[in-house]
């Protein structure tokens, strides 16, 4: 009997379907740019809202028990295109991103009333065995992670509400981007090099060598960390 706890593995439609979707929300903000230049907002929103169904059906495999599920995670964003259509309001569009922002500002911020912060699981599906001492630093990142999407959130629905869609499409789209990939890269970096608790993967060797965790307290903890774990594992059980 199969566990049902078990994960199956995600087929090739739903795959595609996550790629899609993702690749939606990327280039959302200049869909809604150029559309908009060529097209009314009704028409601009029958398409998204085309795409979006376009996905749904894909993931579910046209399975009506799996498209209810899936379809009441996305009720406020479905709402929200049906009522951009529904009153010809082009700002209701450009208000997507501040639902999507909110919606994972408010997933991060249950992580830190429920526990694990999202962080630490994130950091789990690299590293199974995390140090505790690494547990409060993940805390605080993930605290800073809400701050930067509520900021986020506010930025875009002032643009929308405001601001030329030029402006608005060039924040949503390659500034965000931008500052989402510094604070992602950057904070991994900065975890590295002040923990300095490295693996086996090439980007570890290349810290160690560059920064070795004999030449801080926070490495020299790390490595002792690393050193008791290895003497377990060679004892016999």
């Amino acid at each position: 009997m199969t566990n049902p706890r078990t994960r199956l593995p995600a087929s090739p439609l739903q795959l595609l379907a996550a790629l899609l979707q993702g690749l939606f929300f990327i280039a959302y903000p200049l869909l809604i740019y150029f559309a908009h230049a060529r097209f009314a907002t009704r028409a601009v929103g029958a398409l998204v809202l085309a795409l979006y169904a376009a996905s749904f059906v894909l993931r579910t495999r046209g399975r009506a028990g799996a498209l209810w599920p899936l379809l009441r995670q996305h009720i406020p964003l479905v709402a929200l295109i049906a009522l951009a259509i529904a009153t010809d309001d082009r700002r209701l569009l450009l208000l997507l991103p501040v639902m999507v922002s909110g919606y994972v500002f408010g997933t991060f911020a249950w992580s830190l009333r429920r526990g694990p912060p999202m962080i630490e699981r994130f950091a789990r599906m690299l590293e199974d065995d995390l140090p505790p001492f690494t547990q409060p630093y993940c805390r605080r990142v993930t605290e800073l992670w809400c701050v930067f999407l509520a900021a986020n959130a506010l930025a875009v629905a002032v643009l929308a509400l405001a601001a030329p869609l030029a402006w608005w499409a060039l924040y949503t789209g390659p500034i965000f981007y931008l500052l989402f990939g510094t604070l992602l890269v950057g904070e991994l970096c900065f975890r590295k090099w002040w923990f300095r608790y490295y693996g086996d993967g090439l980007a570890d060797r290349i810290f160690a060598k560059w920064f070795p965790p004999e030449r801080t307290a926070a490495g020299r903890r790390s490595q002792a960390y690393v050193d008791a774990r290895s003497r377990r594992s060679a004892s016999p059980q």
